[in-house]
This record gives C-alpha cells, sequence and structure tokens, in this order.
C-alpha cells in the first residue's frame, strides 16, 4: 500500500456525513459529499489522498500550505453488511428496499421478485453488489416478515436480525422426545438421596424453568447443612448429542419481552431438567456445613436426587421474612403477569404447620445468606445493584404495562447461595489443576480509572488512587448515597470492562473473586452444562482428557459472542416496546408530561432517563428555546444559558414530553415539557 493510502472502517451519522476510523489515529477521517464511493456503513474501505483543494486568490507558492489531507474511498477491502432488515417501498413504479438501519441510507435496488411481499412490509433482504456506475446497490429478498407497523413482526425482525430461533431442527426434536417424563429407580442408583430433606425453590412469578433449588436440615451440635442443587442437564444431555450440538451452538437461552427463545427444547428445560414442586429431579449439589453460628465449616460436591417441597415466588418468600401474620401471607394478590409457570400448591391450601416450617426455613436462611453477604462486602465486591423494568405486553405484542423492580432481601437469600456455589465449584477445578469455563471480570485499566476518579470530584466526591479496591469501594459508597446517584453508577460501570468465559480462572473484578464460574443455571446457559461435565468427572474418578482441555478456549470465545449477541438481541427488545409504549404519545393533547433525570450532556443536547420506566432518550439543542442561548459548561457537566440562572445540570430531574420516535434508530427524541 503507497504511503497515501490508509485503510480503516468507514461509518455514517445520522445526518449522513461520511467519516473513516483509523486504527492508531485518535481522530477519525471525515469525508467530503461524495467521497464515500460505493461503500456502506461498516465497510473496511482503503482511502487515498486528494489533491489540495483549490481556494479562490490563493498564489501558487502557498496553494496547499496548512490544509488537512483530504480523502476519498479509493476501493471497499470488504464489506461488512450481509444480511439486513428492510422496509419495501416504491419508488417511481419499481420495487426498492430502504434498510431500517438508517446509516444505510440509499436505497436498494431489488435483484429477483419481491416475494409477494407489499409496500411497507418488512423484510429480510441480502447484499448482492454496488459497483459503479450503478448509482445504488443491489438486494435480494430473502424473507418477508409482514406489515412494518405490526409488533409481531418487529419481533420476527429480532429473531433474524440476532440469528434466533424458538423453533429447534427435527433431529433435535426427535431426540428431546427420548427423554423420560420422571426419574425412574435405576436413575437414582448411586446417588445421595435427599427427597425427605426440606427443600424449595425461590424465582420470579412468570420463571418457566427452575434451575436450582436449596435443601435445609439440622445436623448434630447444632450445625446446619444447606444444599444447593442444580438440574442435571448432562445426565439428559450427552457430549456430541443432537441436543448438545444445538445447545453448543446457541450458547444460551435469550430473554426477550414476551418471548424465551430457549437454549433446550421445552420437554427438558420446563420438564425432566426443571426442579418443579412436588416431583423427583436429579440434581449435582454442592452441600454446604455451617455452624450454629452461620460460619462456613465446608463443603462437598455431590450427585442427588431430590423432591421440592414448594415453589416459591419471590415476592412471598419476602412476605415470609417481614410479615408475622399468616393468613396475610397466605391472602397477598401477586404482581400482574401473562405466565406463571408451575406455581405449585396456592399457599391458602397449606396447613399452619406447613406455613410455620417454610417462614423458620426462609428465615434461617436469610440470617446466614446476610451474613455470607456482609463478608462478602467487606473483601471488596461491588455493590452494583440498580432497578430493572419488566414490560408488559398482550397478545399481539403491544406493551401494556411497564414495571420497575429492584432486588430485595429474597432476591439476595438466593444470590448469595449461588455466588458461593460457584465460587466453590471454581476453587475445586482450579486446585485440582482442570480445565473449566471460567467467568472472568477483567480489572479495569488504570487510565479509565483515573478518568472516572476527575469526573465524580466534579460532584464533590473526593477519593484515593482508584488502584486501591479500598478507595474503589469508598468512591461506591459515596455514589450510592449521592443525590445524582444514577448518573455518577453509569458513568462508573462504563468505566469497567465487560466480563467474559476463558479458560483460565483469571479472577472476578466486580465480586472481588479469585476463583469464579457459572455452575447454577445449565438449563439457560452451556458453560455450566460444560461445568457440570467436569464436575461429574471428578465426582466418578474418570480422567479428563487431553482433548477436554484443547477445545476449552475456543469454546469460551464461542460462548462470550453468543452472549454478547443475546444481550444485544434483548435491549433491543425493550427499544422496541419502549417506541411502541411512547408512540401513543405523539398525538395526544395535552402532550403527556415525564419526569426524567439528565445523564450525560453533549454539544448536540443531552440525554436523560425517565423516572418511571427507566427508558432513555436524548433532548437535543434544537428543542431548547433560543432566546436563552444555551451553551455547554466548560467541565461539561451542565447547559447554561445567558443568564446563569438558566441551568441544565446533570442529574437534575425535569418535565419533558415526547417530540419524535425514530425507529430506525430505536431512539426516543423528547423536548422540555
Amino acid at each position: 500500500m503507497g504511503k497515501n493510502r490508509v485503510r480503516g472502517t468507514l461509518f455514517f451519522g445520522r445526518q449522513g456525513r461520511a467519516k473513516v476510523r483509523v486504527e492508531g489515529w485518535d481522530d477519525a477521517v471525515s469525508l467530503a459529499k461524495g467521497a464515500s464511493g460505493t461503500a456502506l456503513h461498516g465497510d473496511l474501505v482503503e482511502l487515498q489522498v486528494l489533491p489540495p483543494k483549490k481556494k479562490k486568490g490563493d498564489r501558487r507558492k502557498n496553494r496547499g500550505r496548512n490544509q488537512k489531507p483530504r480523502y476519498e474511498v479509493r476501493k471497499v477491502v470488504k464489506r461488512e453488511t450481509v444480511n439486513f432488515l428492510g422496509y419495501l417501498k416504491k419508488d417511481l413504479g419499481r420495487s426498492l428496499v430502504q434498510a431500517e438501519n438508517s446509516r444505510l441510507f440509499v436505497p436498494f435496488k431489488i435483484l429477483g421478485d419481491t416475494r409477494k411481499g407489499r409496500e411497507g412490509d418488512k423484510v429480510v433482504a441480502q447484499f448482492v453488489r454496488w459497483d459503479p456506475p450503478a448509482r445504488i446497490p443491489m438486494c435480494k429478498i430473502i424473507r418477508v416478515l409482514g406489515p412494518g407497523d405490526d409488533p409481531l413482526t418487529d419481533h420476527k425482525g429480532i429473531l433474524a436480525k440476532f440469528g434466533l430461533s424458538g423453533n429447534f431442527p427435527e433431529k433435535v426434536v426427535q431426540e428431546s422426545k427420548l427423554c423420560p417424563d420422571m426419574v425412574s429407580a435405576s436413575d437414582r442408583q448411586g446417588r445421595t438421596d435427599l427427597r425427605k430433606v426440606f427443600t424449595l425453590t425461590i424465582d420470579p412469578l412468570d420463571a418457566r424453568d427452575f434451575d436450582d433449588a436449596i435443601s435445609f436440615r439440622e445436623l448434630a451440635k447444632g450445625e446446619l447443612e444447606i444444599g444447593v442443587h442444580i438440574a442435571d442437564v448432562s445426565h439428559y444431555v450427552g457430549a456430541g448429542s443432537q441436543l448438545d450440538r444445538e445447545a453448543k451452538r446457541r450458547g444460551n437461552s435469550t430473554y426477550l419481552v414476551g418471548e424465551v427463545v430457549p437454549m433446550l427444547p421445552h420437554r427438558l428445560s420446563s420438564g425432566i431438567c426443571s426442579l418443579v414442586e412436588a416431583e423427583e429431579r436429579l440434581v449435582k449439589s454442592v452441600l454446604f456445613r455451617f455452624s450454629k453460628n452461620g460460619n462456613l465449616m465446608g463443603s462437598k460436591l455431590a450427585e442427588c436426587v431430590i423432591k421440592s417441597d414448594k415453589r416459591l415466588t419471590y415476592e412471598q418468600a419476602m412476605l415470609f421474612l417481614k410479615e408475622s401474620n399468616l393468613d396475610t401471607i397466605r391472602g397477598a394478590k401477586p404482581p400482574p403477569s401473562r405466565y406463571s409457570g408451575n406455581p405449585g400448591r396456592p399457599l391458602h391450601d397449606l396447613s399452619d404447620k406447613e406455613m410455620t416450617e417454610l417462614r423458620g426455613a426462609i428465615g434461617t436462611l436469610w440470617k446466614i445468606a446476610s451474613g455470607i453477604r456482609k463478608s462478602r462486602m467487606k473483601a471488596g465486591s461491588l455493590d452494583l445493584e440498580s432497578s430493572e423494568v419488566k414490560i408488559l405486553v398482550d397478545d399481539k405484542g403491544e406493551p401494556e404495562e411497564i414495571r420497575q423492580s429492584e432486588s430485595d432481601e429474597s432476591h439476595h437469600l438466593i444470590e448469595e447461595f449461588m455466588l458461593l456455589a460457584n465460587e466453590t465449584v471454581a476453587r475445586e477445578l482450579r486446585k485440582k489443576k482442570l480445565p473449566g469455563m471460567f467467568r472472568v471480570h477483567p480489572d479495569p485499566d488504570p487510565e479509565d480509572l483515573e478518568e472516572l476518579r476527575s469526573f465524580v470530584s466534579i460532584f464533590g466526591i473526593s477519593c484515593g488512587e482508584l488502584s486501591s479496591r479500598k478507595e474503589v469501594n469508598k468512591m461506591l459508597t459515596l455514589i450510592n448515597k449521592h443525590a445524582l446517584a444514577q448518573v455518577l453508577r453509569i458513568k462508573f460501570l462504563r468505566s469497567l470492562k465487560q466480563a467474559c468465559y476463558r479458560n483460565a480462572p483469571d479472577g472476578h473484578y466486580g465480586l472481588a473473586k479469585r476463583d469464579y464460574l457459572h455452575f447454577t443455571s445449565p438449563i439457560r446457559r452451556y458453560a455450566d452444562l460444560v461445568v457440570h461435565r467436569i464436575v461429574e468427572k471428578i465426582l466418578r474418578r474418570q480422567k479428563i482428557g487431553k482433548a477436554d482441555r484443547e477445545k476449552m478456549e475456543g469454546l469460551a470465545k464461542h460462548l462470550s459472542v453468543t452472549e454478547r449477541n443475546s444481550v444485544d438481541a434483548e435491549r433491543e427488545s425493550i427499544k422496541d416496546k419502549l417506541l411502541l409504549y411512547y408512540r401513543r404519545d405523539l398525538n395526544k393533547r395535552p402532550p403527556v408530561r415525564h419526569k426524567a433525570i439528565i445523564t450525560e450532556i453533549g454539544r448536540r443536547g443531552f440525554f436523560i432517563e425517565l423516572t418511571d420506566t427507566l427508558a432513555r432518550g436524548f433532548v437535543p439543542m434544537r428543542t431548547l428555546p433560543r432566546e436563552l442561548g444555551y451553551r455547554i459548561a466548560a467541565n461539561g457537566a451542565a447547559l447554561v444559558g445567558r443568564n446563569p440562572k438558566n441551568k441544565l445540570k446533570l442529574g437534575q430531574e425535569i418535565p419533558v414530553v415526547i417530540d419524535k420516535v425514530f425507529v430506525s434508530d430505536k431512539q426516543l427524541d423528547f423536548r422540555l415539557g
């Protein structure tokens, strides 16, 4: 490549302006209009330098001096766009596809037929080519999803975009039918029988499958045995089977609004593998022994068979912790839900003796779990809890209600025992120098922490060097108590790296643990299933083969990618429903006002988060009163008007109304209300 040619990734802004990011360069290269040639958003391109721009009146000897180099796309090295979502439209009698992604701003000419699609239909299209002198690129229609304004079409679009499917290949379905409906006597052989030990599950109201259960019994000398029992998926899904191959390909279940795209067929995930009430189930367990004072005395891994005595929701478990009146607990109404998976016996059918036993067990479990939690936080684990939203939709996919939920003691109870089980299994694998699928959260970059330290100081939060875990926790405590907690917490999270899977125990920064992996959710995560198979070999004293060790690194990378894909799909699903929810407000008179918090300020406007639904949006500078003359402050923490009394600050609560809905960018624009 010549010295005047460079390579980089081309991207288009919302206004259609093209820029190219070149590795190693601080700033992106801006291209003049028309200089992008036939390149599309995301393409790897090669640029070449253009002659200096002639200016009227320039003297020949000074021409080109002090001018920035100008570039144009010489050629497209690699296309990024393969399949994409778009809408059919008509122009001068011919059918075209307009991409949903506004960065693909040119319409696409259709090669072949439209597959009976109508104008306005949403389609999956495949890029074919764009060669000069053609003015627009070509594509072919792969599939027509349905009317573009139908919520169910949006849902199909997410499945197509992220390569997800609720259906399984026929070979997988047939193999799943070979799995039994119940545990047999032969299945129980060689396992620790805990069917008569008090056991319960605590899950969300709308949970469809139950991975984990907790058992509780008293031992001699006042000691307690608490068992963490996890569905033994590996007993039914053999390595290399059709079920296994499909589960590995999917990597994990994906939780879209209104639908779960499962890793395993429902016959297993909601059937024989799910730890439902009053049914015998096979499990892999970590049995913990605690002193009467709640100190951990020891643990052991085991293969067991259990029988859950009661399935509780988090709301019910919380009532058992807080309420003394059993009739109040029985009479409590659950929050609204379209699905309540395997609810078991209603509480009002339980005797006082059974209710009292439940309350006593939950109280004891929480007493121990709260002690574990205090020790974990004291050891440096980060408290990163925040509110979550649940969007309820009707049968047509239209959002009906948006509710916020926060973690309480009932969530913490389950969380602490699951974390302890994950850590215990990880430590066992490390000590035995065995391969594993470890969950790793890398340390943040020192530069990012220093930038964070400078940012929080603007808001009066003073702390030392954040390379010290003690100082990080001190800062986070101050953030959680601050009036602008939500804004500062978002900034803190952006300073951290993403967790991933690795074949080595490289530590977990967020949890402050040397040893950590995922063991507790094999119904919905393939990484856990891999760990279960290793635990099985330990317990059965089977040799770990060389092939097991060699394949872990590639598998860890694959599972990190599938996890990221699911997270992106879940976020897009939420965004789609929020767009539908707030689009209804566009034409309402008077406009519907919402309370919002300013979370980020830039030159073009500021970002907000609505307090009731946690929906994020943008307030463009153009919507602010021009006569007030707002300008961004020197520290970037406020917009200040000509009159300093007119100020919009980070963390400030403001009233807003919906202004525009950008379906293609999944963005909500608001204006001051």
